[in-house]
């Protein structure tokens, strides 16, 4: 291999991976190159080839770009990172959600003393979501 395919090869190498594959909405699903984004209520499951790859995908930016490195066949230990983040902020914002029925029942039954610690505890699962949600995007930039 010459030098100038090699640097040809390496450019293209480049071009490949900054630029996203768009996804296509189909009857299934959205498809993203080879990789499936099926829509399971509020969360998303990400399947390559038939065989689910990711369960329950909470961020729409996480799944496109996780489809995306799917694709691409870029390292998956990055992947797994975005993953995990964004399978953090899922735990965080179901928690928050809980908390904040469970503060809405307190005051209907006027319990005024739960509902202020049901608060407290909302108010800082709220905070630690909106966190893990910044993370998780920042770390799924297309």
């Amino acid at each position: 291999m010459t030098d100038i395919s090699r640097r040809l090869d390496s450019s293209l190498r480049k071009i490949i991976e900054k630029n996203p594959i768009l996804p296509v909405k189909t009857t299934e699903g959205i498809l993203v190159g080879t990789v499936l984004i099926v829509s399971n209520q509020n969360l998303k499951d990400l399947y390559q080839y038939n065989r689910l790859v990711y369960k329950e995908v909470s961020l729409n930016t996480v799944a496109i770009k996780l489809a995306n490195m799917l694709a691409k066949n870029i390292a998956s230990a990055h992947a797994d990172v975005i993953y995990r983040a964004d399978q953090e902020y899922g735990r965080w914002f179901s928690e928050s959600q809980m908390l904040r029925a469970q503060y809405q029942r307190s005051l209907n039954n006027n319990d005024f003393e739960r509902a202020d610690t049901l608060w407290a505890r909302y108010c800082e699962s709220r905070e630690k979501a909106v966190t893990t949600k910044k993370i998780a995007e920042s770390l799924a930039v297309i």
